[in-house]
């Protein structure tokens, strides 16, 4: 009869010890869930909001690629002239300051990173599931300083030949300025210089700011593929 009861208190021993973990297996698995659940949810809301500032970024990329665009037409243009003083000679001293003026045309890409350099100083960044994603973002900051490197180029060097440019272009007798003639670039030597070095380096730097809209986009594609999950 003892052993038959020892038996029996030690079923139900067992018994309630499974229930035991079974419960706490149970809380475990619901408090996972809603862990998961609200960490889904955040990483939804952060993004939405990614979406937008990376939307607004492409924009005013696209705005900084189409003026360059612009600059590296017309200094191949004016290239092409350097052999051809009778087409330069035809155009008029305005349709010439036009395009000079287009020519220096250098736009800097100030994007607004708030929201990415918060999830990235907050470590937000680890719990966003598509790695891709993950890896594009946190190098993110170094592609855009390397694609306009070559804008910072010409930043540094066009102010002083520019202004080498336009005093050699007037005309002065005894300290006063007589006139100015925009053509007399033709034949400066710092002319042809900053033209051929807008023409070199602006188009390395328009490759780069190519890839850089690309690589933004296919982060865009990602975002919208994990927020349709």
């Amino acid at each position: 009869m003892e052993k038959n009861k020892t038996g029996k208190y030690l079923k139900y021993a067992i018994g309630e010890i499974v229930l035991v973990i079974i419960g706490i297996l149970i809380a475990l698995s619901i408090n996972n869930w809603n862990t998961n659940r609200k960490l889904k949810s955040e990483e939804q809301n952060l993004l939405k909001d990614l979406r937008i500032e990376i939307k607004n970024n492409i924009d005013e990329l696209s705005i900084a690629i189409n003026e360059h665009e612009k600059s590296y037409a017309v200094a191949q243009e004016f290239k092409s002239l350097f052999k051809n003083r009778a087409a330069f000679n035809e155009m008029s001293d305005s349709t010439f300051l036009k395009k000079w003026r287009r020519l220096n045309q250098n736009w800097t890409f100030d994007p607004n990173k708030g929201i990415l350099k918060s999830i990235i100083s907050s470590g937000q960044i680890n719990n966003l599931s598509n790695k891709e994603l993950k890896y594009t973002l946190a190098s993110l900051e170094d592609i855009i300083t390397d694609a306009f490197e070559d804008t910072m180029k010409i930043e540094k060097r066009r102010d002083n030949l520019i202004k080498e440019i336009f005093v050699d272009a007037h005309i002065i007798n005894n300290n006063e300025i007589l006139n100015f003639e925009p053509k007399r670039f033709y034949d400066n030597p710092n002319f042809r210089l900053l033209v051929i070095y807008f023409d070199e380096v602006r188009n390395d730097g328009l490759k780069e700011e190519y890839e850089l809209k690309k690589t933004m986009n296919r982060i865009l594609e990602l975002i919208e593929m994990e927020i349709k999950k």
